[in-house]
């Protein structure tokens, strides 16, 4: 049974989002319990980005006492109490691992800057990989998930929140986060003052193209490691990987232009590349 309301829903996973579209190829039985983790994430980032500290720490440490409870068999939000309703494949135990994003969250909101591609990546796996493999445990369920299907998920989520941070990229850095490697945009000759021009100049461009190259290929890589007779029930995850890949297409196509406008697949691209997804799966 789900508990949760149209609010929630719109909120985490809107019609037209990425999100609504690989749902839309997920199993019937298991929708309520991914939803109900695409809620949870939705509440922590918007806890993050609170306006208001001390209301975002208030906010996330309530978060942190009701993973606790949900681990415990007691959870009081509606997005948890339809998880613990629905866990034929994940112990309560292992929704603990949901206190990575409350990590990732803190970082967010302490507005952490990362040296190298590998914090960077670490911090990804934290706000975007966890909730994948959560979401792989529900599409496996009750099958257990082997560590092939585990990493591949991982790095699809990954790669998922890396390919927001580069959409998002002004807008984060007008709000003061940074989430570009320092080591990159020094060797590229980028400040963060560049970084939040509307126009983009040829070296954050050129640094953006690589970025870009390195995030897409690691959707593809993540991809590719999903075992053939584990891709079927994966099919949510391998549209969000093709999805999020066309959005960086698109970013290219647009010149890198993420200064200017938040750029986004159109209404007719995302239905077309969600369902062509599926069909390769």
């Amino acid at each position: 049974m789900s508990h949760l309301d149209a609010s929630m829903i719109n909120r985490a996973a809107p019609p037209g989002s990425m999100r609504y579209f690989s749902l839309l190829y997920a199993p019937e039985s298991r929708r309520d319990a991914l939803m109900a983790l695409y809620v949870i994430d939705a509440e922590i980032r918007e806890s993050a980005q609170s306006a208001n500290h001390d209301v975002a720490h208030t906010r996330l440490r309530w978060w942190r006492d009701e993973i606790d409870r949900l681990v415990n068999g007691n959870p009081q939000h509606p997005a948890t109490r339809t998880l613990h309703e629905q866990q034929p494949g994940s112990p309560p135990r292992h929704f603990a691992r949901l206190h990575e994003l409350l990590a990732a969250a803190d970082m967010d909101l302490a507005r952490m800057t990362y040296l190298t591609m590998r914090e960077l990546g670490a911090y990804c796996v934290r706000s975007g990989g966890v909730i994948a493999e959560l979401l792989a445990e529900q599409l496996m369920a009750p099958a257990p998930v082997d560590d092939t299907v585990r990493a591949a998920a991982r790095g699809i989520g990954s790669g998922v929140r890396q390919a927001e941070i580069l959409r998002d990229l002004r807008q984060d850095a007008t709000d003061g986060r940074l989430y570009l490697p320092l080591e990159d945009m020094d060797r590229s000759g980028v400040s963060l003052e560049d970084a939040r021009q509307r126009e983009v100049g040829a070296p954050l461009r050129e640094l953006l193209a690589r970025y870009r190259e390195h995030v897409r290929e690691g959707l593809l890589e993540s991809e590719r490691a999903l075992p053939p007779e584990t891709r079927d029930r994966m099919r949510p995850l391998l549209v969000l990987s093709a999805l999020y890949r066309g959005l960086l297409d698109r970013i290219a196509q647009r010149n890198y232009e993420v200064g200017t406008e938040r750029i986004e697949l159109g209404p007719f691209a995302k239905p077309w590349i969600a369902w062509r997804a599926a069909r390769r799966a």
